[in-house]
C-alpha cells in the first residue's frame, strides 16, 4: 500500500471500478558527477604557466643563494678555528719559552750566579704563561664546537684541521659590477620576482575579460523494492558557456591596482640591491687593501721582533740583560705573530664575502 496509489470511479450505472498505481518504489539509486574545465581564458592560462616556469628557476636560485650563504659560514668557521688553533700554538710557544728560561735560571741561581730576585722574576714570568695558554686552548675548542656544529658533526668527534692559514690567495682583479648582477643568485632570484609580479598585472587584468568554460555531467539512477539496480536510467551531457564579467564594484580594478604597486615596491628593491652591492663591493675591496698591508707589516714586525727576542734571551744568558729585558721582548714577539694572523684571517674574511657577494663561491678553500 505504501507503493501504490488507489483511484476508484463509478460510471452511470452505479459500477465502482478500483485502479492502482504504481508511483514509488521503496529503494532509489542515484549517482551524479560533473567535471568543468576552463577552455580558454583571455590572458590568463598563458601567463599563469609562464609564472610557473619562472618560479621553478626562482626556487633553484634561492637554493643557490642559501647553499652558498651556508658555504661561507663554514669557511668562515674554519679558518677561525684554525686561527685560535695558531693562536693557541703562540701561547703554547711562549709558556714553553718562560718554563725553559725559568729552568736555566734555576740552575745558575744554584750555581750562585744569579740572584734570588731574578729567579721570581722568571718564575713569575712563567706561571703567568699558564693560565694565558689555557684560555688559548679554551678559545680554539669553543671555535673547533662552533665549526663542528655547522657540519653537524658529534661533539666529542675529534677533527684536525690540516691546513696551512699562512696560505692565503692573492687580491682579486677589481671585477665590473654588471657581471656580479648576472652570477649572483639572490640578485637574479629578485629580477624574476619582478617578472613574476609583472605577469600578475596581467593575470588581474583578465578579469575583465570573458572566460570560455566547458563542462561534462554523468547522471545515473535506478529504481527497485529490491536491493537490485532495475529501471536504470544513463545520461551524458555536454555544454559549453562563456562567463562574461558586468561588475565587480571596482574589486578588479583595485586588484590592479594592487599588483601594480607590487611591481613599483619590487622595482625600488632592485634598484635599492645594485646600490648595495656597488657599495659593498668597494668595502670589500678596501679591507682586502688594508688587511693586505697589515699583512706586510706584520711580516717585517714579526721578523724584527723576533731578532730583538733572540737577542734578549742571548745576552740574558750572558747576565747582560734582565729578566724584565726578556719579558718584554716576548711579549712583543708575541704579539707580532698575533698581529700577523689576525691580519691574515681579516684578509681571508674579506675575501669570503667577495666570493659570496659576486656568486663565485666554490666548495673548495682558498687558492694558492
Amino acid at each position: 500500500k505504501d507503493n501504490f496509489f488507489f483511484i476508484t470511479a463509478e460510471d452511470s450505472f452505479g459500477n465502482r471500478t478500483t485502479t492502482a498505481l504504481d508511483v514509488s518504489f521503496r529503494n532509489q539509486f542515484n549517482i551524479d558527477a560533473v567535471l568543468t574545465q576552463t577552455i580558454y581564458s583571455f590572458g590568463k592560462v598563458g601567463t599563469a604557466l609562464d609564472i610557473a616556469y619562472e618560479f621553478q628557476d626562482y626556487s633553484d636560485l634561492q637554493y643557490s643563494d642559501q647553499e652558498q650563504m651556508i658555504l661561507t659560514q663554514v669557511k668562515k668557521a674554519f679558518y677561525q678555528a684554525l686561527l685560535f688553533q695558531k693562536v693557541w700554538d703562540v701561547a703554547k710557544d711562549s709558556e714553553q719559552s718562560a718554563k725553559e728560561n725559568y729552568e736555566n735560571v734555576k740552575i745558575r741561581f744554584e750555581g750562585g750566579i744569579l740572584s734570588e730576585f731574578d729567579l721570581l722574576q722568571a718564575e713569575v714570568r712563567w706561571q703567568n704563561a699558564i693560565p694565558a695558554t689555557m684560555e688559548a686552548q679554551k678559545t680554539a675548542q669553543l671555535a673547533i664546537n662552533n665549526l663542528k656544529s655547522l657540519l653537524s658533526l658529534p661533539i666529542e668527534e675529534q677533527i684536525t684541521l690540516s691546513w696551512d692559514i699562512e696560505s692565503y690567495p692573492r687580491r682579486p682583479e677589481n671585477i665590473d659590477v654588471d657581471v656580479i648582477f648576472q652570477n649572483r643568485p639572490s640578485y637574479r632570484a629578485l629580477l624574476l620576482q619582478k617578472s613574476m609580479r609583472e605577469k600578475n598585472i596581467d593575470i588581474e587584468f583578465a578579469n575583465h575579460l570573458p572566460t570560455i568554460l566547458g563542462s561534462f555531467g554523468y547522471s545515473f539512477n535506478a529504481s527497485s523494492d529490491a536491493f537490485q539496480l532495475q529501471n536504470r536510467n544513463d545520461n551524458f551531457t555536454l555544454g559549453l558557456s562563456v562567463n562574461i564579467p558586468i561588475y565587480s564594484g571596482g574589486y578588479t580594478s583595485a586588484q590592479v591596482q594592487k599588483a601594480k604597486i607590487e611591481v613599483d615596491k619590487i622595482s625600488k628593491q632592485v634598484e635599492l640591491d645594485q646600490d648595495n652591492l656597488r657599495i659593498e663591493l668597494s668595502n670589500i675591496y678596501l679591507r682586502m687593501d688594508e688587511a693586505m698591508s697589515k699583512i706586510s707589516a706584520a711580516q717585517k714586525s714579526m721578523k724584527s721582533a723576533q731578532r730583538a727576542f733572540e737577542i734578549a734571551e742571548s745576552r740574558t744568558n750572558n747576565g747582560l740583560a734582565t729578566q724584565l729585558e726578556l719579558k718584554d721582548s716576548r711579549i712583543f714577539f708575541d704579539q707580532a705573530r698575533l698581529t700577523y694572523l689576525s691580519a691574515i684571517y681579516s684578509y681571508l674574511d674579506a675575501y669570503f664575502d667577495w666570493e659570496m657577494l659576486t656568486g663565485m663561491v666554490t666548495y673548495t678553500g682558498v687558492p694558492e
